[in-house]
Order: structure tokens, then C-alpha cells, then sequence
């Protein structure tokens, strides 16, 4: 049997309420909220949770940030694979970026109906605030920000932490809460955000700046991560 959104909302309440950084959310096959926690509706326009249940993300979201959600459902629920701790940025309420890792996968039920959808999207916390209290890792993050743009492989960013890429991988993930590709990825974006948020350059020029030799994939994958194209965020980003 399909659980109702009472019984969802109460699992959300108990599993999720005690976890302030963890974004929850389950929707039925309409898009419609059935379940969400505190965390969830403090990045939305809303309230309380009350508020949330039975609207969609249109209702709650921005509308760029909203079709970017949709188009992930969609594909979800067309039979896709599920999202697994892939890299997001969401802008906040204040303004401000979070960045997050998203899993988001399908609500199945007894009979095996893709009904619905559950998300949990995990916020790092501001960038500037990312602990790195190894110093190996310190070198390996220092490493990033000043080569970032480069191509950089996972194996290179092991011999500067004097580390096996399997250990380099799981000290990433303790640290930082990314794998060494989703720090490099990050990193590049964030060096993206900036120049489309205080420089005058053309889309290309930042896209060459940042690593990328080929516009088009630059778009693709800020779009995929950020939910806006290059254009749009800089956009909203001199508006505000």
C-alpha cells in the first residue's frame, strides 16, 4: 500500500527534523510536496511545513530553479537512474550559495509503482568555512585553487597529499564531504560565480578562463550544477 502524506510527513518529522543541514522531501507523481522537513522549508518562500505540503516546486521555488528540479523528476520518473550525491548549488533566501550533494531517488510501492520521488540533498556549508585540518589535505586543496582550471587527475592530487588515491578519496569525503573530482568541480564553478558576478568579461572569456575550451560544455555542466545558465545567473546576480 502507498503510504499517505500523514504517515510520510511523520517519518520526515522523526528521521529528519534533527538534522538542520539535511534538506527532505518526498513528492508524489504530480510534483506535489507529500513530506518535508524544517531544513527544507527555510530555503523555500514559505513558512512551515503545513504551507509546503500539497504544492509544488513552482509554488515554492524560484521559476529557474523549480524547472531545473522538474527536469530532474521527469527524467526520474521516465525510468532514468536515480541521482546519486551528485554536486548542486542552490541559492539561498538571504542571497547567498549553498553548495549541496543530492540523492534522489523513486518512491516505490508494494506493487512495484513508481509512485513518487524522495530527495535528501546534504549542505556542505559555505566554502570558506571548509575545515582542513590534515595538512596534506590543506596542500591538496591549496593545489585546487590554484590549478583548477587545469586538468587535473585524481592521481596527481594523491602524490601531492603523499597518499594512495583510495586514501586520498576517503579523506576527501571525511574532510570536505566531496570526492577529489566533485572538489576540483566546485572549485572551478566557484571561480565561474564570481567572474559572472563582478567582471565585465563575454560568456566565452569566462568559460576559457575557468578550464573550459568549449562553451557549450561550460553551459552544460554550470547549468546542470548551478539550475541557470551562465547567462541567467549573471543576470540575477547583478540584480541583487
Amino acid at each position: 500500500m502507498r503510504p499517505g502524506p500523514e504517515l510520510s510527513q511523520q517519518v520526515a518529522a522523526e528521521l529528519f527534523d534533527g538534522v538542520p543541514n539535511a534538506m527532505f522531501c518526498v513528492k508524489d507523481r504530480e510534483g506535489r510536496y507529500t513530506a518535508v522537513n524544517q531544513a527544507f522549508v527555510e530555503r523555500t518562500s514559505c513558512r512551515s511545513i503545513s504551507e509546503v505540503l500539497g504544492r509544488t516546486a513552482h509554488e515554492v521555488f524560484p521559476p529557474d530553479l523549480a524547472a531545473s528540479y522538474l527536469a530532474q523528476d521527469e527524467a526520474l520518473l521516465a525510468g532514468g537512474p536515480a541521482l546519486k550525491n551528485q554536486l548542486e548549488l542552490i541559492l539561498r533566501a538571504d542571497g547567498s550559495v549553498g553548495w549541496y550533494l543530492t540523492t534522489k531517488v523513486g518512491v516505490v510501492d508494494a506493487a512495484g509503482t513508481l509512485n513518487g520521488i524522495a530527495s535528501v540533498s546534504v549542505d556542505l556549508g559555505a566554502p570558506a568555512a571548509t575545515p582542513t585540518p590534515v595538512p596534506a589535505l590543506a596542500a591538496v586543496a591549496e593545489a585546487v585553487r590554484r590549478r583548477c582550471t587545469e586538468n587535473l587527475r585524481v592521481a596527481e592530487l594523491a602524490d601531492i597529499a603523499g597518499m594512495t588515491v583510495a586514501q586520498l578519496e576517503r579523506n576527501m569525503k571525511r574532510v570536505f564531504g566531496l570526492s577529489a573530482k566533485q572538489f576540483v568541480l566546485r572549485t572551478r564553478l566557484e571561480l565561474a560565480l564570481h567572474l559572472l558576478s563582478v567582471e565585465k568579461m563575454s560568456l566565452a572569456d569566462v568559460a576559457a578562463r575557468c578550464g573550459y575550451y568549449d562553451q557549450a560544455a561550460f553551459t552544460r555542466q554550470f547549468k546542470r550544477v548551478v539550475g541557470l545558465t551562465p547567462g541567467d545567473y549573471r543576470a540575477r546576480a547583478r540584480a541583487s
